[in-house]
């Protein structure tokens, strides 16, 4: 008799709205039994109380409300630290996991030992790929040709080639990959107790790319499955602090090069990454505010007239 695995399912909520109960009821309704175990980093809107009241109806749900906001890692490592299992689903509230996705990824992570982190297709929700769902490692000549938008203005160029691929035809069978999107991941609980947990000096992105690079340096695969989906809306609990967002992307991509590049760079190199990561934060953000102001001036102008 072979018995159905331990899962554990980790969503970390900062104001999702509507988005969280949507994720959680597609965990709870997957062909394969989960424990769901939702971490509210002091949300200030309705959703967590929302899902909440549905703890006493399931029993498969856990609801555990942070008084601060703690980041990402923090969050999930606080149910993986006290939650043994022998799979880990890590999923963003704004995404709707497919009815197989999460049984079809343990499957194929159970084909293989070495297997230890999966994830699938993440679609957005007009359908379309997001390209952070299968990526390689960045190096200083991927983050030149992205802060210079090489790839973009040379989009057929193997040399110019952006490190997320996930824009690009999908593999028809399961394939290794450097790396997957933290917005859905499933991680082997053994592989786990060896590679460690999530890196919480990452407040949140980026701590994806580094838990990839350690499963690959303690000889791990990290695959991706083809076959099943994830829909991820994507920023929504960030829409309202995209500036504050960016900061700590880039932030986080200065760790992720200053933790496994220090001894394979000079520091000149390392110091030239560093200065186009923050050169690209500074374009984003000003690009954003301006975005911003004139998104404000239009409606004004708009309300203005209509009256």
């Amino acid at each position: 008799m072979t018995l159905q695995p331990n899962i554990v399912a980790v969503v970390v909520n900062y104001n999702s709205g509507g988005w969280l109960r949507s994720c959680v009821t597609s965990i709870l309704e997957s062909d394969v039994s989960c424990v769901v175990c939702v971490v509210d980093n002091a949300s200030t809107d309705h959703s967590f109380d929302d899902v909440k009241s549905l703890e006493e109806q399931q029993g498969n749900l856990k609801c555990i409300r942070n008084e601060d906001n703690i980041g990402f890692s923090r969050a999930v490592n606080q149910v993986m630290r006290n939650n043994p299992a022998d799979y880990y689903v890590i999923v963003n509230p704004d995404c709707v996991v497919g009815p197989r996705t999460i049984s079809t990824i343990v499957g194929a992570l159970e084909v293989d030992a070495r297997n230890g982190l999966g994830s699938c297709l993440i679609e957005n929700i007009d359908g379309t790929p997001q390209k952070t769902c299968r990526r390689s490692f960045p190096t200083p000549w991927s983050g030149l040709i992205r802060l210079l938008a090489l790839n973009r203005l040379f989009p057929s160029s193997t040399i110019f080639k952006d490190f997320d691929a996930g824009s690009e035809e999908p593999p028809k069978h399961t394939v290794t990959v450097d790396a997957i999107s933290g917005a859905f991941m499933v991680a082997k609980g053994a592989a786990v107790k060896k590679v460690g947990l999530l890196d919480e000096e990452y407040f949140m992105h980026c701590e994806d790319l580094d838990w990839c690079k350690r499963f690959w340096e303690a000889h791990y695969n990290v695959i991706y499955v083809p076959g099943v989906s994830v829909v991820h809306a994507k920023g929504v609990s960030g829409e309202k602090e995209r500036i504050r967002v960016l900061w700590h992307l880039h932030r986080g991509m200065i760790r992720f090069y200053q933790k496994f590049y220090r001894e394979r760079y000079s520091l000149p190199v390392r110091w030239l990454v560093y200065t186009g990561v923050y050169m690209r934060f500074f374009v984003q953000s000003l690009g954003r505010l301006m975005g911003s102001v004139l998104g404000f001036r239009t409606t004004h102008t708009k309300r203005q007239a209509e009256s």
